[in-house]
């Protein structure tokens, strides 16, 4: 900008003004005035610019914002201290937008050499200013861009290359090295069809072209890498167009050889789901956590006899009997809101009118930690529970226990009902077994009635219940102090069908335990006469006293326990258990029965119950005593009456109910399989003769040899079965023809050809086999063995070892 430097102006400053009316750009003329500066002029352009109408004899600071004001008061200064022009460039808002002016202030000096005037010219330089800046923004933005696509090709993480016209390869980043195994060198210069795979050969080629003629194109297509292996990629051609002439390609190669095989694996995994699904033994209902149904598998229609259809929407729930409407919903949203699974039972009405009993699974989905839904596993338990029955009908295998023992026995089945009592039942508390089965007699107080229920629950859920401290009432309403153990009684699929229940009349005990204070020779008494062993214990838990059934249960002396922990022979397993009692007791809790392992002097283990008991002097706790029982053999037998049940005693395979059982089972499964079902029956040749001649337990010897061989013979879904005698019995289910089960026949022939040596003798074992097929012959399970049976007859006269298969004519 040119420099107006302005000497000896004269006293008449404002003279030359009207030449300054016409120029264009902004002008000014201030005087110093004090410490700040004044207007003394402004050309009609500055007025313009500043939205004024008169300037003149206005302080700067009240014409410009503080910042620029400071601005130009600092420009100003500095003209008069150098006495010649200082430019500058500011920035000033206006209503249009920013104004940016270059500015010159002049110094003014007059005769006397004093500088008090300015002229300062301002020139709009505002469009040069954004045209400069948007020039530097657009090589800043081509530069950014330059870089953005270097990084884009260099740093991807997926194959990035470019091919020109004939399909060379021309630029290629690390990642496509990395993909083919080939180096730079290698690949530069080289056509990109030389890698594709032949069957995709002609569709890349296709592709490519597209590409080469402006048209961007998304497809797969595999390679052969370096070490001629396969890889497949998701390719996204980009036309490069250089003044719309396609001079090149850029692809990005996304590797998808792992999604290939993921989505393979994915499928195959819904296929097995699929097919677990429908064929699972086990009926299955999908709902979404709303509670609709989505779907059901086969099995559903034959547990229930209702198709999706009947049962989806909120059909499900107005088919549930009412009583068990709210268990339903109860159990759904607890599923929803533990997702956890929930087990329990409830009763249904099949479509055919008749109630079967259900046992009920929901299993929560979970999808990426979020419940999208609910499984719910059905099990029709109704045969379970009607075997409850079977189980009483065990009362010749029990008699002994059952009949014998001193303490009350008797078994009620899942809802709490008493089904059998035992004589000492009838003696303890006056009742018969009859007033106790229709309920016309009760021995539960009505308080306590809460404690019982509770004590059912807990069995259902599998716990046994130990040495339950409670009181019971006689017919004659005397009150009795008893300790009471609950076992579950399961079936042989583990299944619970009710409960043995054993009591301990401890009234006396009880008035012994009140007495104790009174006289330490009655105390004395009482736990050296008892069975049970009586032990003493102070408050750091050493022993004190033991009573003299300790020697002959224990096998050790008094002296050898007394002065010792209490813990010293008790398995290490049921430690923790025995000591967090005590240690409640001691702390003010209430006496809790529980079983133990006690390690006998022999150094086998020997299962106690034991009941923990405060000793209180005047409220204060002073000593703690147990009462411990060996229940060694009444867990054996608990063992083996549920055994019994189902199971034969001399061979130990199945017996007749579970024969018959797994039958019904097979037989019901075939009509929604579509599949068959064997029965084979087979009778021992000349069992009696054997009898006779080696005598009984030769006899016995036989037929356990038979049934082990025949057990060994039939695959684990099958059941070998003994039903009486040397008749046996197998269940071949979900065959598919004839053959298999003539093939399992000739096996089992097979498996007794070699004699059985017995006491120095070798016994021939021969068998005859009939056959019978479901559906060919029958659908009913006893008409069945029936046509077995006759198949068995017909082979019987045709000789030893042999079999036949039923046949209509033979009836």
């Amino acid at each position: 900008m040119e420099n107006y430097y302005i000497k000896n102006i004269g006293q008449d400053i404002l003279a030359s003004t009207a030449l300054l009316d016409v120029i264009k750009d902004p002008v000014f003329l201030m005087k110093k005035d004090g410490d700040s500066f004044k207007y003394v002029y402004a050309n009609p352009a500055a007025l313009t610019l500043l939205k004024m109408q008169k300037i003149k004899g206005c302080e700067i600071e009240d014409v410009l914002p503080p910042e620029l004001c400071q601005q130009w008061m600092t420009h100003c200064r500095k003209a008069q201290s150098a006495q010649k022009s200082i430019e500058f460039t500011e920035r000033f808002q206006t209503e249009n937008g920013v104004f940016i002016g270059e500015t010159a202030v002049n110094p003014i000096v007059d005769d006397d050499g004093e500088c008090l005037h300015f002229l300062a010219i301002v020139r709009d330089v505002t469009e040069r200013e954004r045209k400069k800046q948007d020039l530097l923004e657009t090589q800043r933005e081509m530069e950014i861009e330059r870089k953005r696509l270097s990084s884009l090709v260099n740093n991807n993480a997926n194959p990035v290359f470019e091919f020109d016209q004939q399909k060379r390869f021309t630029t290629v980043n690390k990642m496509v090295l990395e993909a083919t195994g080939f180096c730079k060198e290698e690949l530069l210069g080289t056509s990109i069809l030389s890698l594709v795979a032949d069957h995709c050969l002609e569709e890349t080629r296709l592709n490519f072209d597209k590409a080469l003629a402006g048209e961007p194109i998304d497809f797969e297509t595999s390679i052969y890498t370096k070490k001629h292996q396969m890889a497949t990629f998701q390719m996204n051609t980009i036309p490069i167009n250089i003044e719309e002439k396609v001079i090149g390609v850029y692809a990005i190669a996304k590797t998808i050889t792992v999604q290939k095989e993921t989505e393979r694996l994915l499928f195959e995994s819904e296929q097995r789901y699929k097919s677990l699904f429908e064929n699972h033994p086990h009926g299955i209902m999908t709902f979404d956590k709303a509670g609709n149904l989505s779907s059901i598998n086969r099995r559903i229609e034959s547990i229930t006899g209702h198709n999706l259809t009947e049962l989806g929407g909120q059909q499900y729930l107005s088919i549930i009997l009412d009583e068990e409407a709210e268990k339903v919903r109860s159990h759904f949203y607890k599923t929803i809101l533990e997702r956890q699974p929930v087990q329990y039972e409830l009763t249904f009405r099949h479509k055919k009118g008749h109630l079967i009993d259900l046992q009920v699974i929901n299993i929560p989905i979970i999808a990426d930690s979020q419940l999208v839904g609910i499984h719910g596993i059905l099990t029709d338990i109704t045969a379970i529970n009607q075997a409850q029955q079977a189980l009483i009908a065990a009362k010749t295998e029990l008699e002994v226990f059952w009949g014998n023992s001193t303490d009350p026995i008797f078994y009620i089945d899942t809802k709490g009902d008493i089904l059998k009592v035992n004589p000492a039942f009838e003696k303890t508390f006056g009742f018969t077994e009859e007033e106790m089965v229709t309920g016309k007699g009760t021995i539960i107080p009505p308080h306590m009635r809460h404690d019982q229920i509770n004590i059912v629950e807990r069995l259902l859920t599998g716990e046994t219940v130990n040495s339950h401290d409670t009181i019971r009432l006689t017919k004659t309403g005397k009150v009795l102090n008893i300790i009471s153990s609950y076992s579950p009684v399961r079936n042989a699929d583990k299944e619970i069908i009710g409960a043995t229940i054993i009591y301990k009349d401890v009234t006396e005990l009880k008035i012994a335990e009140k007495e104790l204070l009174k006289s330490q020779e009655k105390y004395k008494i009482i736990t050296e006469s008892t069975f049970d062993i009586v032990t003493m214990i102070n408050l750091n838990g050493t022993i004190e006293y033991v009573s003299p059934a300790y020697e002959t249960i224990s096998g050790y002396s008094a002296s050898d326990c007394i002065g010792k922990p209490l813990m010293m022979n008790i398995h290490p397993e049921d430690e923790a258990a025995l000591t967090e009692s005590v240690a409640s007791l001691l702390k003010g809790g209430k006496p809790a029965t529980l079983q133990a392992r006690f390690k006998h002097k022999e150094g086998h283990y020997i299962w106690m119950e034991v009941s923990p008991t405060p000793v209180l002097e005047n409220g204060e706790l002073k000593q703690v005593f147990t009462i411990s029982r060996d229940i060694t053999e009444r867990r054996k037998l608990q063992e083996k009456i549920e055994r019994m049940a189902f199971y034969d005693h001399l061979t130990g395979i199945p017996n007749r109910r579970t024969f018959d059982d797994q039958l019904a089972k097979a037989v019901d499964r075939s009509k929604s399989t579509g599949k068959k079902v064997a029965v084979l029956m087979l009778d021992g040749h000349k069992f009696k003769q054997i009898n006779d001649q080696y005598g009984h337990d030769a006899g016995d010897a036989v037929i356990t040899e038979m049934a082990l061989r025949l057990q060994s013979c039939v695959h684990p879904t099958a059941t070998a079965a003994r039903l009486g005698g040397d008749e046996m019995g197998v269940v071949l289910p979900a065959i598919e023809s004839l053959e298999a089960a003539e093939d399992m026949a000739k096996k089992i022939l097979n498996s007794f050809d070699k004699p059985l040596r017995f006491n120095g003798s070798d016994i021939k074992i021969g068998a005859s086999i009939g056959i019978a097929l479901c559906p060919d012959h029958s659908t009913d399970e006893k008409q069945l063995i029936k046509s077995a049976d006759l198949a068995l007859y017909e082979a019987k006269k045709l000789g030893r070892d042999t079999y036949q298969v039923f046949v209509a004519e033979s009836v």
